[in-house]
């Protein structure tokens, strides 16, 4: 009898201890941060698993959001626990997609969307589940109806940009509205990361950070607020995955530690980043993280009804960023721009109108670098000939429009003899751009002036072209964050020069050549940047 107390004792004794191990120790706590949902509040997790906690629900779930034109598709588990101190919840993103909604389109056989296709049957599907099945093939384009998910690597020549009496190929809003009722039509996505685990962290989200900034007087009245939490601490991740759960595109930390979520707006450009050598929020200003929630406002595009714009030639040498100036111009009228050279790499990734007729009339303006005279309006793109060289000789050397090439490459016999031609051509070319057409029908934009404030220039553009844009104010209110796109090459390092003593000589000599036939014989022209380097 004594035996088996002294056993009952003992057992009691390490149940005891070990509950006691396993209950919270809120000094160990760190913080794991998840988006609040319906009553859902904030959670403390150690690294291991709190075993007093008992499950009492599952769900799936799924979050669309998107980043410059990308849409981010986050899929995992969530799980709610209860317990006599507090309801917790736990939301782990296992799936994280970058999506690029490109638009609803039409075609009796959505299967010829794509080359090196994959199908498979849609039955009470969603677009989620076919990402994920596209990512699983390493297929980056997608093209979902209500019965199919197709997959495909490049985007072909295709029926599906004319116009169609069963359906319209306007883009409609996403991702509460999608165009795929039936087996005509399709909605075309553009998957620019491959579905796969990750969880948001601050160094994951630093990269996002845009800066302080000085809070707006209407601040309260233009945002949404998160609800306050007695029993923990609002985090700038808690924060992010917040607004993102509420499709806001900027999250927002005051220096009293609330979360807001809105958007940029007339007296919030942010464009006046305040320097804080400590990187503390100040008690008047506010510190501004950019989601991944897709901003409608400068994304979307459409093709215009046939035969309703003039042709407009978007000319430039190559190398000179013209693809990155389409980039902003679609962005700023939410037309598709054209181009003359079919790139099915640019199609792939986007910019639609390669594919489409060059007398459709349905294009916002037409990409060319070869010189023709015609009674068109011309846009002359500009860029600093050391630039552009580096740009061009960089692109054909990587074979990709982004590449940046192993800095061996300009050690070679083969560079000496393209910076020759490409100089040549630079001077060549453009003032053959500026000789074929009457000046009322010729606009020059300078890369440097698009670069130092794109928002001017885009005005500039949009006047000239005579388009008529409803929402402009609020389309270049959106591109003050998303002005990069997918095809904007990143710079290369400061203090790169591939460029010897003679080879600077010679550039400075076409530039003053350039620089000499504006100012003499194109007046009306603006004139030439200093593009000149010091030997």
């Amino acid at each position: 009898m004594h035996y088996c107390k002294g056993v009952a004792v003992i057992l009691i004794t390490f149940w005891i201890l070990l509950l006691i191990s396993l209950q919270p120790s809120y000094m160990e706590f760190k913080w794991k941060i998840a988006p609040r949902k319906k009553d859902s509040v904030l959670v403390m997790h150690k690294k291991s698993p709190i075993s007093t906690i008992s499950p009492t629900s599952n769900e799936m779930f799924m979050s669309s959001i998107s980043i410059g034109g990308e849409t981010t598709f986050m899929m995992g588990t969530g799980q709610s626990w209860t317990s006599s101190a507090q309801v917790m919840r736990q939301e782990t993103y296992k799936l994280r997609c970058k999506v690029r909604y490109l638009g609803c389109f039409c075609e009796k056989k959505p299967e010829t969307f794509f080359q090196k296709q994959w199908i498979t049957s849609m039955d009470n599907k969603k677009p989620k589940d076919c990402f994920k099945i596209c990512s699983q093939k390493h297929l980056h384009l997608v093209a979902w109806t209500l019965i199919k998910c197709i997959c495909g690597n490049m985007l072909i020549r295709y029926k599906a940009l004319s116009p169609s009496n069963k359906c319209t190929n306007n883009i409609l809003t996403y991702p509460k509205v999608t165009c795929a009722r039936n087996d005509v039509s399709a909605d075309i996505y553009l998957i620019t990361k491959y579905c796969e685990n990750e969880t948001l962290t601050m160094e994951s989200i630093s990269s996002k950070f845009i800066g302080l900034f000085k809070e707006p007087s209407n601040f309260h009245e233009t945002t949404i607020s998160a609800p306050s939490s007695d029993d923990s601490e609002i985090t700038p991740v808690w924060c992010y995955l917040y607004c993102e759960r509420k499709e806001q595109t900027l999250s927002m930390v005051t220096a009293a530690n609330k979360c807001h979520c809105g958007h940029t707006t007339d007296q919030f450009r942010l464009n006046n980043t305040l320097e804080s050598k400590s990187n503390q929020i100040r008690s008047d200003t506010v510190a501004v993280w950019r989601t991944a929630v897709q901003d409608f406002r400068c994304d979307l595009r459409i093709f215009l009804s046939p035969q309703t714009s003039e042709k407009i030639f978007l000319r430039s040498l190559p190398g000179s960023g013209n693809t990155w100036l389409r980039y902003l111009i679609e962005s700023a009228t939410g037309v598709f721009t054209g181009s003359v050279y079919n790139d099915q790499v640019l199609a792939s990734g986007g910019f639609l109108g390669e594919f489409d007729s060059l007398s459709s009339g349905r294009t916002s303006v037409i990409k060319a670098h070869a010189v023709g005279k015609s009674n068109s309006k011309n846009i002359v793109l500009i860029r600093n000939p050391f630039d552009a060289i580096l740009a061009e000789y960089t692109r054909r050397r990587s074979h990709s429009h982004t590449g940046l090439g192993n800095i061996k490459i300009f050690d070679t016999p083969d560079w000496k003899q393209s910076v020759k031609s490409f100089a040549k051509n630079w001077l060549s070319r453009n003032i053959a751009y500026l000789k074929s057409v009457n000046s009322s029908l010729l606009l020059v934009v300078y890369y440097e002036d698009v670069k130092e404030d794109h928002v001017r220039e885009l005005r500039r553009i949009v006047d000239f072209a005579g388009f008529k844009v409803n929402n402009l104010e609020e389309r270049l209110l959106c591109l003050q964050l998303e002005s990069t796109g997918l095809f904007k090459r990143p710079s290369k390092k400061d203090g790169f020069n591939p460029y010897s003593k003679d080879q600077i000589k010679l550039i400075n000599d076409i530039i003053a050549t350039l620089r000499s036939y504006i100012e003499k014989d194109a007046k009306s022209l603006p004139l030439l940047p200093n593009y000149e380097k010091q030997l």
